[in-house]
């Protein structure tokens, strides 16, 4: 059986009201005529800040096993070798040592860094001095590092690979109708995830069951991956991520360091813990790869966009691919769109998703061009960029364009390329954004368990990355329950829990959980109000509770205190599942809509000595509704903080003539500090879209797509040279204003 429900679909003044089936028993819609008390509307506090500000939440890092042993790896040094021979002996002998396992199929090492053993002791001293005791011969072989150097025929590695073109439209003949035409080459940089916690795990065999501690952003498939490497069945194996410094996409996978803690666990009968330091973390566990574009654009004298072309080149390590073609054919509307990508190969660390894989590069690359096109064609990018947008209502590039820009004061700040005076000059650009939708329909199940205090709990299988997962599930299920986020316990992070949940990846862990969190929540409730019902003479589904206040809508006279309701639990609980279902058929309207924002950024560039300074950045981001604001606003700013640092400073630095990398620590890898952080205003629009019951979407993802490339128009339009390539240095700024003059 299905009910019929009504719903105002879209953003601001755009919308549309649809009518769609629901199935009995399943919450309506949150649409735009509902008023909100709590999700998006209220700052709550972080449910876990305490535990983190005290040091009572323990990260993988932080857990001791009674009885445990610490792990080091033995790397290969070279880019590229073959392994010859492997003598542990010595290491085995040495004070503490308690086992040394050589890594599988260990017959070459790809870049420095390739893992060829693991030692395990008492300590980690004693750990790492084993690991400097184990005599490795190797058969160096001929290797590239540098980008420039990889797409020659001698490519040590491999031949680079290309896929399939994308075409839309006839692109040779858009150029033809074009009024101008601009083409350049431009290239972004390699840049490691740098999380706060490194990758580690501790893996611990205890009565006939094992259980693995792991910095993970997906419970569940590595609970999968432990198992095998342990040779035990699932019901026997637990995966526990209960607080995690950050992945930003590096800690999806299973890991070889893993898989050999695991064995070693098994084999010696004791836990075994590996931390990766600063170098192993850097070198090999992941990357944003870097790229090389050469975009074509063509435009109609009034700025529409005729075609574009982008041919780029990926460098995604030494085997894999990687894309940066998406942002060149989603962000813009334009009749005729041509990408080719090819992967080319190098000795280095493989790639791994990268907050909004692949975006950045291409929204860098797409932006500088439109920047360039304008200031050739002496039109204002805003006004050309917001040209070239679509509008519906569950699309609002447009309107956000338009509150950016006055909040922002575009029309103040901008000025013509390089015409701002004196040694400081200032420049503003401005960049849109695009992620898709990744709700997981039958990814999540949640349980709400009703206490007769008052209190309430909802468990899900997922983790928490630092992001504030655990407050949004609080904050959603305050909204469905009406009742304080104080009142709310959410137990997540362990695969004991037994409810599945969604790895955290692709900005769709929110999308995800909210809607079975709204599920579980509304029918535990519904439980509640069938025992209230009786009293009332009154139908379940016309009580409500609203700001801890129960009451029967129609008939207000009938009403009680949300505990005096809660009385009515008894003391076996109530409890109910829910889960994210299949979303509704809405006749002439496509839901499940990408993610849309617009970023403007203001730098201050000194031509004398090249320093760049990010002023302010306002960052407009739709995320359907945001469940809960304050944790939103949150990752908007961390996008952002993140995409200066990748404009400004970042940048993997490689050895050509050893094959090392030069920067794999926190000493000489630069990154944005606190004092170099630009001032930050994010705005939420809302943009309701009944994908699911809460019209949740993701935000990790989206923040930081733009934000290099405005930052980079923003150089632009200050001095009035492209720079073409990130990061943007003083060195490259002096270079692009003086040349040989430098």
């Amino acid at each position: 059986m299905v009910k019929n429900i009504s719903a105002l679909i879209g953003h601001d003044d755009v919308t549309k009201l649809v009518q769609f089936d629901v199935p009995d028993g399943e919450p309506g819609f949150w649409d735009k005529q509902y008023k909100f008390v709590v999700a998006g509307e209220k700052p709550v506090r972080r449910l876990d800040g305490m535990e983190k500000v005290t040091g009572k939440a323990k990260y993988t890092y932080d857990i001791y096993r009674p009885n445990q042993l610490c792990a080091e790896l033995v790397l290969c040094p070279h880019a590229h070798a073959r392994i010859v021979g492997v003598d542990a002996s010595k290491a085995e002998k040495m004070p503490g040592v308690r086992g040394v396992m050589l890594a599988e199929n260990l017959d070459a090492a790809m870049f420095a860094g390739w893992i060829i053993a693991m030692v395990a002791a008492d300590t980690i001293q004693q750990a790492r001095d084993a690991a400097r005791s184990v005599l490795v011969e190797y058969d160096a072989q001929d290797f590239v590092v540098l980008e420039d150097d990889a797409g020659k025929d001698d490519n040590p590695i491999r031949k680079p690979s290309s896929g399939n073109p994308s075409i839309k439209g006839d692109v040779e003949k858009g150029f033809q109708e074009a009024f101008a035409v601009h083409e350049a080459e431009y290239v972004t940089q390699t840049t490691p995830h740098n999380c706060l916690e490194t990758h580690g795990c501790v893996a611990e065999f205890k009565n006939g069951e094992l259980t693995v501690w792991f910095s993970t952003q997906s419970l569940w498939s590595m609970q999968q991956a432990v198992a095998g490497y342990g040779g035990m069945p699932l019901n026997k194996t637990r995966v526990i991520t209960e607080y995690m410094g950050g992945g930003f996409g590096s800690k999806l996978f299973g890991e070889q360091f893993a898989d050999m803690c695991v064995k070693m666990a098994k084999k010696i009968g004791r836990p075994i813990k590996f931390m990766a330091n600063r170098y192993f973390d850097s070198v090999a566990c992941g990357n944003k790869p870097a790229a090389k574009m050469h975009v074509k654009i063509g435009a109609q004298k009034d700025g529409a966009f005729t075609a574009i072309r982008a041919d780029c080149l990926n460098y995604p390590g030494f085997s894999g691919g990687a894309s940066v073609a998406t942002p060149f054919r989603s962000h813009y509307e334009c009749p005729n769109i041509y990408t080719q990508e090819t992967n080319v190969y190098t000795n280095t660390g493989l790639s791994r998703p990268f907050r909004a894989p692949g975006r950045p590069q291409g929204s860098f690359g797409l932006e500088m061009a439109i920047e360039e096109l304008c200031m050739k064609m002496g039109l204002d990018p805003y006004e050309v960029k917001i040209k070239n947008v679509d509008v519906s209502p569950l699309d609002p590039r447009k309107y956000q364009f338009e509150v950016g820009a006055e909040r922002f004061g575009w029309k103040k700040k901008f000025k013509k390329h390089g015409s701002d005076a004196g040694p400081v000059k200032t420049g503003v650009g401005c960049a849109v954004t695009y992620w898709g939708y990744s709700g997981d329909p039958g990814g999540a199940v949640c349980r709400c368990t009703l206490f007769m205090d008052g209190s309430a709990e909802v468990a899900i299988g997922c983790q928490d990355l630092g992001t504030g997962f655990r407050t949004m599930a609080a904050c959603t299920a305050a909204e469905t329950l009406g009742i304080d986020v104080q009142r709310i316990q959410v137990l997540t992070g362990d695969t004991d829990i037994g409810l599945v949940g969604p790895l955290s990846g692709g900005s769709k862990t929110t999308p995800t959980v909210a809607p079975a969190i709204k599920s579980a929540c509304y029918k535990a409730q519904q439980k509640l109000f069938g025992r209230i019902a009786g009293d009332w003479d009154a139908k379940p589904e016309d009580i409500v509770c609203r700001e801890n206040a129960v009451f029967n809508k129609e008939n207000p006279e009938q009403k009680m205190p949300w505990n005096e309701a809660a009385q009515k639990v008894g003391s076996n609980m109530i409890v109910a599942l829910g889960e994210h279902i299949p979303p509704p058929d809405v006749e002439g309207i496509r839901i499940g809509t990408g993610l849309r924002g617009a970023q403007f950024a203001q730098v201050e560039v000194n031509v004398e000595t090249g320093k760049i300074s990010c002023k302010k950045v306002v960052a407009v981001q739709d995320c359907g509704r945001a469940m809960a604001k304050a944790q939103a606003e949150s990752q908007i700013c961390g996008g952002v903080i993140q995409g200066v640092s990748y404009a400004l400073f970042e940048d993997r630095i490689m050895d050509s003539v050893l094959g090392r990398q030069l920067n794999p620590q926190m000493e000489h890898y630069k990154i944005l500090n606190a004092m170099e952080a630009p001032d930050i205003e994010p705005i939420l629009i809302d943009v309701f879209d009944p994908v699911n019951c809460a019209s949740a979407k993701g935000i990790g993802e989206p923040p930081h797509v733009p934000t290099a490339a405005a930052v980079a128009c923003a150089v632009c339009n200050a001095i009035g040279k492209p720079i073409r390539s990130l990061p943007i240095t003083p060195y490259k700024v002096l270079e692009a204003l003086y040349g040989e003059r430098r």
